[in-house]
């Protein structure tokens, strides 16, 4: 590379040497005055030119000033003192090529008593790429279908210094003062409102905005378009603003009263103000998902433009998204994590206030007990049977496709149920007021889950772990217990914790233990101890015997308001007792008994027998949340893969059958809306043999057109969920004797040879596709990593660890397991010594189990006539 050499006469070539990469703590980021020129955008420039000018802190002494920098070409330093302006003589030391570090080596030591506050000038030059990373474009078709260019940015987690020279870690903290130079035309929006607009030669105008509060250089952001915007003023006094392409001018309305209505319940329950005086909400083309940037948070336009006709589908989903942003401008804005292993902190919360949120500003449309079921507590019991990560994951290197792979279930919902868990333990009162502590406390500041901790003052009875101790309990390690309920004489019960494996392994975990909070349901208990625990098991117990208000024939249900993080396992009087009395529970208990049964059966901890009665009990009077808790993949999904049953699928088909009744008016709820959804999509897999044989059918299944392969890439690599979604859909719905699976592998192929995808981010595009439907993309899924050769997938090991572990437990024959373990072969050196022996243990025990039980399933579904319990009109 070319060395710039400033102010100085020779160079000094010195290695790059940082602690886990981070960088050090000698220089300290006061302030950003950053200027952008982009003038060239609508005429096919690309390019653009910046300044940024950085006024740093000498924290101890030292004779560098490290940051970073990925992309910008450089094209002069300069360094002054900041009391006499007197210039610092220095060179650019050179970096190891995959070093995204800029080191800057002065002439002489920087003083902290002496130079105090220096300013670092670096001017550069960039071109907006096309990878939604840094300052990037895209665009959308605008009047005549005539490409519109938009440039925007992408930050989280470490994309501003692809952008722009800055301290681009969460840790520094500090304001900025921005202004883009841009063509008259356009609208120029960033984090701040806009303090001037000069105008300038060429129909180009420079707008200037006022100063931001102190905030992490991951959420600056700026935007030019040709864009239009609504506007309100919130019961507060922001100005809120939905930002978007003109033509989608008369569908922002729902967008702008449900952030409006979103912001008013997040101030109210926090008793925060923003900082900010204005919210804008930006729909940017092809985005993907959302980004919390400080006063302009970018969504993908589904959750912005929203027509009148939207169903309650699209809109429950609109109002989830912004209320998680929304709470993201407190939660992790306002106060944020000091570094990328506490990411737990600002996602959790945002997790936990999207439904809190949306159930408060739109109780029809989101049913906050429920959704938080669906939407959360199952997918993060699934996700923490493999992912294995706590959720403060120390240490953590400063490797951003590390970094990224955080971005999980885990961090996400598993912290939103853990903070639901705190709060019904304590008590909404002490949490609410816990959490207000926590925001004035940190405001304008950065965290650890320690200053969380230290935010609760609760008086606990005795017996009763304290705050931090329920936090750290299920924070620093990895998994969650089943709790063994064994009733005893009258009304007494034996309850016992171990921590949940999902298949059998070589050595049980018989250490972790958990401060559990036992709540239950009895016929005689009254609702009392539904949602705040009636005991805590603690720590130190791994057995409790405990009198419970209940009478012998009472039926007991343990933890059945889905409150605490962990799975339940009942003797055999106690699963009877539940199945027997199935259907006169609220259908919350439902849901959390079916999704307890049959994760239990397939780790071999119950009989699948149990979960077909519940099927049968569930039949007779069907439910939207207990139904798509059952009909998962990992549940049904599971067993149906297994049976191969035509007798079991034509009690699914009628099963489905039943869903469409329900449902009936897609616009009734949200939950009904989901349970047609999914219907749709299990009459697609199922219905075809028998409508092939039976012409009559109310009911079509969708059609499958054969998708090229082209469009196949196209939606594998869109960074919108939704995108990918719709495809595996479609893709599930065809016959199994199509060429699809050989597209999907060439689409593959195509995908990693062209490089459109990290490998962090084509495994976990695998993981989503094989997670869709294991029984027809696996196969193909296993077979394209064959050709993946270990040294592009060691960077990135841990997710190719958690990636194989998913595809372990899916595998279901011998010829599979052959394969499995010639990849693993393969890739031994990035994989733990242990990996292989456990693996092939696992996948020996799964075979082996259905060598002996599939038989016995299929028997009993025979025997108890499942297939015949919707063999009449209607349901042929």
């Amino acid at each position: 590379m070319l060395w710039l050499v400033l102010c100085s006469v020779y160079l000094v070539i010195v290695p790059v040497v940082t602690a886990n990469g981070r960088l050090s703590n000698n220089t300290l980021p006061l302030h950003y005055d950053l200027h952008l020129e982009a003038t060239g955008l609508g005429l096919h420039d690309y390019t653009y030119r910046g300044n940024v000018s950085i006024r740093i802190a000498i924290v101890s002494d030292t004779n560098e000033v490290v940051l970073h920098n990925v992309g910008n070409t450089l094209e002069s330093i300069c360094l002054r003192r900041c009391r006499d302006g007197e210039a610092i003589s220095h060179q650019l030391l050179e970096s190891e090529p995959a070093s995204e570090l800029l080191r800057i080596r002065t002439d002489r030591i920087l003083r902290r008593a002496d130079d105090q506050v220096i300013t670092l000038t670096i001017v550069f030059h960039n071109t907006l790429g096309e990878d939604r990373m840094g300052f990037y474009r895209t665009q959308y078709r605008g009047a005549k279908r005539i490409p519109m260019a938009v440039a925007t940015t992408h930050f989280q987690p470490s994309y501003a210094r692809l952008a722009f020279p800055c301290f681009d870690e969460p840790g520094f903290k500090t304001t900025f003062q921005i202004t883009i130079v841009a063509n008259g035309s356009h609208l120029v929006a960033s984090n701040a409102p806009i303090a001037t607009v000069t105008w300038l030669q060429d129909g180009h105008k420079a707008v200037r905005f006022e100063r931001t509060p102190p905030m992490q250089t991951y959420l600056v952001t700026f935007l030019i378009a040709n864009f239009t915007s609504v506007h309100t003023v919130s019961p507060s006094g922001v100005e809120i603003g939905i930002l978007a392409p003109p033509k989608d001018e008369k569908s922002l309305q729902f967008s702008l009263q449900a952030a409006t209505a979103l912001l008013s319940s997040l101030e109210e329950y926090t008793g925060q103000s923003l900082g900010l005086q204005k919210l804008d909400h930006v729909a940017i083309p092809r985005f993907g998902n959302a980004m919390e940037n400080w006063g302009l948070v970018a969504y993908d336009e589904q959750f912005l433009v929203l027509s009148a006709k939207a169903h309650r589908l699209q809109r429950a989903q609109a109002v989830l998204t912004i209320g998680h942003e929304t709470a993201h401008q407190l939660f992790g804005n306002l106060v944020g994590p000091a570094w990328w292993s506490y990411l737990w902190l600002s996602e959790g919360f945002a997790t936990y206030f999207e439904l809190l949120l949306g159930a408060d500003a739109y109780p029809e449309l989101l049913p906050l007990e429920e959704s938080f079921a669906v939407r959360h507590m199952h997918p993060a019991l699934m996700a923490d049977a493999y992912e294995q990560h706590p959720l403060t994951v120390e240490p953590l290197s400063a490797n951003t496709p590390e970094i990224e792979t955080l971005f999980d279930t885990i961090t996400y919902s598993k912290a939103g149920c853990i903070l639901r868990m705190i709060n019904c333990s304590i008590g909404e009162e002490a949490f609410q007021a816990g959490v207000q502590n926590y925001l004035e406390q940190h405001r304008n500041g950065v965290v650890t889950p320690e200053d969380l901790y230290a935010s609760f003052s609760v008086q606990q009875q005795r017996d009763t772990p304290t705050v931090e101790q329920m936090f750290r309990s299920w924070v620093d390690k990895p998994g969650y217990p089943v709790v063994t309920v064994e009733r005893l004489n009258g009304s007494f019960v034996r309850f016992r914790q171990q921590r949940y494996h999902n298949q059998e392994v070589t050595t049980q975990d018989i250490t972790s233990r958990w401060f559990i909070p036992i709540t239950y349901y009895t016929n005689s208990s009254l609702g009392q101890y539904e949602y705040q625990p009636a005991f805590w098991m603690k720590e130190t117990d791994q057995e409790l015997v405990l009198q419970l208000e209940m009478n012998t024939q009472d039926v007991l249900v343990v933890n059945p308001r889905q409150i605490g993080f962990y799975r339940v396992e009942y003797d055999e009087r106690g699963w009877s007792s539940i199945v027997d009395n199935l259907t006169t529970l609220p259908s919350i208990m439902q849901a959390k008994l079916i999704d307890d049964a049959f994760v239990l059966a397939r780790a071999g901890l119950v009989g699948y027998e149990l979960c077909l009665e519940m099927l049968q009990e569930l039949a007779t009077s069907p439910d939207p949340v207990p139904w798509l808790i059952a009909m998962a993949e990992e549940n049904i999904g599971y067993l149906q893969r297994v049976l191969q049953s035509a007798e079991f699928d034509r009690f699914l088909t009628g099963f489905v059958g039943e869903m469409f009744d329900l449902a009936g008016n897609v616009g009734r709820t949200l939950l009904q809306s989901q349970a047609l959804d999914v219907a749709y999509d299990w009459w697609s897999r199922l219905a075809a043999s028998f409508i092939e044989s039976k012409r009559e059918s109310s009911i079509r299944p969708r059609a499958c057109l054969p998708t090229p392969v082209q469009e196949v890439v196209q939606a594998l690599v869109s960074p919108d969920d939704h995108v990918r979604e719709r495809l595996f859909v479609r893709l599930k719905c065809l016959p199994k004797q199509s060429n699809e699976p050989s597209v999907l592998l060439l689409a593959l192929e195509r995908i990693r040879a062209a490089n459109l995808l990290t490998p962090g981010k084509l495994f976990a595009v695998l993981e989503s596709l094989i997670k869709s439907d294991p029984g027809r993309f696996l196969p193909p899924s296993v077979q394209f990593l064959s050709s993946v050769p270990p040294e592009e997938a060691s960077p990135v090991a841990d997710r190719f660890q958690r990636l194989l572990n998913l595809i372990v437990h899916e595998v279901t024959d011998r010829r599979q397991a052959a394969q499995v373990r010639r990849l693993m072969v393969k890739n031994s050196s990035i994989l733990p010594a242990n990996f292989l022996p456990h693996a092939s243990t696992v996948m020996t025990s799964t075979i082996s189990w259905r060598m002996k039980q599939v038989p016995k399933l299929r028997e009993f579904v025979h025997d108890s006539h499942m297939a015949s319990i919707y063999e009449r009109e209607g349901h042929q």
